[in-house]
């Protein structure tokens, strides 16, 4: 795979990237609102030893107290300094909480110490480091005194008092953030990278060719400017493999697209041909919502006799074309589609019309194709790109079974997939 390949995979994924995105950055937010918030602060000193004054001596004693050194950063943070430290302030914790707090190191080669000791108030940091500081020395001068009344072998001097600290040191809330974003957009790559491969979302032509045991009639894709160009392309072969005067149209989908079967309907009275279109559509999404959505007088009295069919038809002078609408339908509707009086009705419309374009439910939805479509001379599928799946598809068929499928349409709408998904709440 190359980089177009995941540039393409994010475009079409990008809402797994952003959702694990804000996770990560919820959960980073609500990691470092459970940090308490601590102060540093940190005292110097010098060690140095009681020497002669010659250069030697000097020498001499400077190698002496970096080796005192070492000893002493472990003084510095002992129990015992930890419990003289409590003594003096009266502090309420453990010698083992005050030792936690507290860290000395020494810069190489040098006989500096520095203590550095954490607290969560600016003013507990600069009091705590200051009485470490002056009990370390303390305890120095009691193990370095030989003699009763002597000065002491070495002597610890302080160069920098602890001051209250400017601004807190923890927690490092933008490093923190840092990493959940990292996190997020790694974590969300790789969702995004696996769900798009184990993806079965038919979004091609050529992903829906290899799934089709018949051929692609029509790719038409809704808004762009070749959609009214492919629908021709589609009464083109219609016509031309074979007698086109009475076209079944169903969805291969979970939902009904009926605007296939209105802009094929239209590309047919473009030519001066007589056509009309029936709303079969017993799952209440057909085409004839949109020119008759209250009618009662539709194909649903017709088939009860409610109703002769001169009167359920409805004029679309925008399309050109004559709708028998779906009307009131009710549980008796879908057999009445599979009985002898659709029929009828079906047979009196071919003699009026040159086309007769007749629009069901999708066929997992309802068996009103299965019946309709040994009456129709070509049934085509409708499959909705980027919204079904192969399994889906192939379940489709199964459930087709038998019946004659001419072929299919590949059909996209506009948008993506959010917009596609909040449309379709709202209906």
């Amino acid at each position: 795979m190359g980089l177009i390949d995941y540039w393409q995979i994010a475009r079409r994924r990008w809402i797994i990237i952003a959702a694990v995105v804000v996770l990560c950055l919820a959960g980073a937010f609500g990691y470092l609102s459970t940090l308490p918030t601590t102060y540093v602060a940190s005292s110097s000193m010098y060690v140095s030893m009681a020497t002669g004054t010659s250069v030697n001596d000097s020498y001499q004693g400077g190698l002496a107290a970096q080796q005192r050194v070492r000893s002493y950063l472990d003084l510095a943070t002992s129990a015992t300094v930890a419990k003289r430290v409590i003594d003096e302030l009266g502090l309420e914790m453990s010698v083992a909480e005050v030792q936690g707090r507290i860290k000395a190191f020494s810069p190489p080669a040098t006989t500096n110490i520095i203590v550095t000791v954490q607290t969560s108030t600016a003013e507990g940091a600069r009091d705590l480091a200051n009485a470490v500081v002056a009990q370390f020395r303390r305890l120095i001068d009691e193990l370095e005194t030989i003699q009763r009344d002597a000065a002491p072998a070495a002597r610890v001097t302080v160069v920098d008092r602890a001051e209250v600290p400017a601004a807190p040191s923890g927690p490092q809330g933008k490093r923190i953030l840092a990493l959940g974003l990292l996190a997020g957009l790694a974590l969300g790559c790789a969702a995004a990278f696996v769900r798009d491969r184990t993806d079965r979302t038919l979004r091609t032509s050529t992903d829906l060719e290899a799934a089709l045991p018949v051929p692609i009639l029509g790719i038409i894709d809704a808004g762009r400017p070749g959609a009214a160009d492919e629908t021709r392309r589609l009464r083109t072969r219609l016509l031309r493999d074979g007698e086109a005067r009475t076209v079944l149209l169903t969805s291969l989908s979970s939902r009904s697209e009926p605007e296939v079967a209105v802009a094929l309907a239209k590309s047919f009275a473009d030519t001066g041909s007589k056509v009309v279109l029936i709303d079969a559509d017993t799952s209440g999404n057909g085409s004839s919502s949109a020119v008759a959505p209250n009618q009662s007088a539709g194909l649903a009295a017709v088939l009860r006799g409610a109703a002769p069919v001169p009167e359920a038809l409805t004029a679309w002078s925008q399309h050109g074309i004559t709708v028998l609408p779906l009307g009131n339908a009710d549980d008796q509707t879908p057999d009445l589609l599979a009985s002898d009086r659709f029929a009828t009705v079906l047979e009196k419309l071919r003699t009026d019309y040159d086309h007769v374009l007749v629009q069901t439910a999708p066929v997992t939805r309802a068996a009103d194709a299965i019946a309709l479509a040994p009456l129709c001379t070509q049934t085509i599928g409708v499959v909705l790109l980027g919204s079904t799946s192969a399994p889906q598809l192939r379940g489709a068929l199964a459930t087709f079974g038998d019946n004659k499928l001419t072929g299919a349409v590949a059909y996209s709408k506009p948008g993506n997939r959010l917009q596609r998904l909040s449309g379709r709440l709202r209906l």
